[in-house]
């Protein structure tokens, strides 16, 4: 593939310009400013294309580094070349997005449109990404270290595998490190030591709440016997209770009939003594008055007889006898008299023995009655043990005891129903965290034997990735060496799978060396790979002034390094000082 032309439109500080190229060494060079750099990239930029914008505070893309200044409209240029499809003209017109680029191909023949390549040209030219050109036909200004990438390890390879095969192999394992960081980061979540402490605290907790219930139900049982014994010394005191009223209702009975006949006794001896008394008094009380009358009228008569016999009165005397006959008619009448009241009180002597034997038998039958009283008395004392307040402090006591214990019961029956309530969300609590250990433990195996697959894995995918490095590893020290074995020792510089150019003597990096054999160490490293990479078509090679390290010796071996090349590829070399031009 050679260029051939080029016209630029615009293109960063570039405009209208024209340029033909020669198919073997092109050595442009001009003063700084000129704008060397800007039509390498408008080289690469016809091909590959401009990025997008850069966002916002980041770093310039090249689409809005190469965008003229003070131009709103598209811009961009032509480039005429050849290839084994035949000649073109790739047309680009850049706008202020890729979305709005234009891109164009015609026939170089004919002038007429073609389909030969896409907007992707480079890559379908070439075969290689943009990356991989950069890293390697690309030769930018101060930067001759190739970067080696997943496309340049591919089509280094036997062509097994594509360059996305081996970055889908870099990122396989990328993933499998990423993979392998989760799982660890996981693993160390699962804390079985921890859970298993926390199973047994819950197990204690429930153990503790067990003893407990197992206690309240112990005391329960003790309240019941408790409760049972006291009702029964309560049901002994009630039938003790219902005696003592009983005996006590007999007590009150007896006594009411002890008072009545007491009564009866009383109202008994108050009436004979009182119709004694008032008949003896009356009685008496006559008989006094007659017997004083009379003994008075018969003394009186006897009296007046004497005086009135002295005297010889005859009416007197017999007045006076008349009186006295009187006098004796009424002893006699008063002697008769107390004849009937002896007769009426014996008879009334005999109603009040009739009374007295009437209170001889109550007073028997109060004394029964007492007696009865007495062992009722007695049944009391001893069912009541002898203080009445006692036995009903001790009832008080009882019913007391009964309501004590029960009020226990209740509390212990409660407490039982919360110690169970604790004991159920325990149980629960081990069931869920019983599971997740087991879930963990399995989870523990799982990520564990997971660690140890990705382990192989990545041990045979680095493995697989070596193994196809060392496919490519001979092929580049072979180029290598016959670019850098025409100037320099042999086997002096080695390189390994990572395309990293060693010492060999003790397999240091190259950085060991000067900056400018560095450099001619980078550029023969390039065309190794120009040589291995590019082998449908033989690019250009754009080298934008990369020798500005080398000293007069080795910018002597530069140059014949570019002018040996030149007999197999097309070299456009840019440089702002005589001295480096070729």
């Amino acid at each position: 593939m050679k260029l051939i032309s080029c016209h630029i439109d615009a293109f960063g500080k570039l405009k209208n310009v024209d340029l033909k190229f020669d198919e073997h060494l092109n050595s442009i060079c001009e003063e700084n400013g000129f704008g060397k750099t800007t039509l390498a990239m408008f080289i690469k930029a016809m091909f590959y294309g401009l990025g997008a914008n850069a966002r916002k505070n980041s770093k310039l893309t090249d689409r809005t580094q190469y965008q003229p200044f003070g131009m709103q409209g598209g811009y961009g240029g032509s480039i005429v070349f050849s290839c084994d499809k035949g000649k073109f003209i790739v047309r680009r017109v850049f706008n202020r997005t890729s979305t709005l680029d234009e891109f164009y191909l015609f026939d170089a023949e004919n002038n007429m449109p073609s389909k030969a390549f896409s907007s992707d040209i480079g890559q379908e030219l070439f075969n290689v990404g943009k990356d991989t050109f950069d890293a390697t036909i690309f030769f930018g200004q101060k930067h001759l270290e190739s970067e080696v990438n997943d496309d340049i390890r591919a089509t280094l390879s036997t062509g097994e595998l594509s360059g996305d095969d081996l970055d889908s192999l870099t990122k396989a394992i990328e993933k499998i490190k990423v993979k392998r960081k989760d799982i660890k980061a996981q693993l160390k979540t699962i804390d079985l030591e921890k859970e298993n402490r926390e199973l047994n605290t819950l197990y204690l907790q429930e153990n503790e709440y067990n003893k407990k219930i197992k206690k309240c139900e112990s005391d329960l049982a003790l309240y019941d016997e408790r409760i049972l014994y006291y009702k029964n010394e309560q049901k002994n005191l009630d039938d003790k209770k219902d005696e003592f009223e009983e005996l006590d209702k007999q007590k009150s009975v007896l006594e009411l009939y002890i008072n009545d006949k007491e009564k009866e006794k009383n109202n008994l001896k108050s009436i004979k003594n009182e119709e004694k008394s008032q008949k003896n008094n009356k009685k008496l009380k006559i008989n006094n008055i007659f017997l004083i009358l009379s003994i008075i009228f018969v003394v009186f008569s006897l009296i007046s007889l004497g005086v009135y016999f002295a005297l010889n009165s005859v009416f007197l005397i017999a007045g006076f006898a008349v009186l006295f006959v009187v006098g004796v008619l009424f002893i006699i009448l008063h002697i008769m008299k107390l004849r009937r009241f002896k007769q009426k009180l014996d008879i009334e002597e005999d109603n009040q023995n009739l009374k007295f034997e009437e209170l001889k038998k109550i007073d028997i039958q109060i004394n029964e009655k007492s007696k009865q009283l007495k062992e009722i008395n007695f049944k009391i004392e001893n069912l009541l043990g002898g203080n009445v307040n006692a036995f009903v402090a001790n009832y008080e006591k009882i019913a007391k005891c009964i309501e004590s214990y029960g009020n226990e019961k209740v509390k212990a029956k409660n407490d039982i129903k919360h110690y169970q309530e604790e004991v159920s969300l325990l149980q629960t609590k081990i069931m869920e965290l019983d599971d997740k250990i087991q879930e963990d433990k399995e989870n523990y195996e799982l990520f564990s034997n997971n660690l140890k697959i990705l382990d192989k894995t990545e041990e045979f995918l680095t493995n697989s990735g070596n193994d196809l490095s060392k496919r490519y590893v001979e092929p580049v020290q072979r180029k290598f060496d016959e670019f850098y074995s025409k100037f320099f020792v042999k086997d002096q510089i080695v390189v390994n799978s990572d395309l990293n150019m060693l010492l060999k003597n003790n397999y240091l990096e190259e950085g060991y060396l000067s900056a400018g054999l560095q450099d001619l160490v980078q550029i023969c490293k390039r065309f190794a790979l120009i040589d291995l990479i590019y082998k449908k078509e033989k690019p250009f090679i754009i080298l934008d002034d990369p020798f500005i390290n080398l000293d007069d010796k080795n910018l002597k071996i530069a140059q014949e390094i570019l002018n040996e090349i030149s007999k197999n590829y097309q070299i456009i070399f840019l440089t702002c000082h005589s001295s480096r031009k070729l």
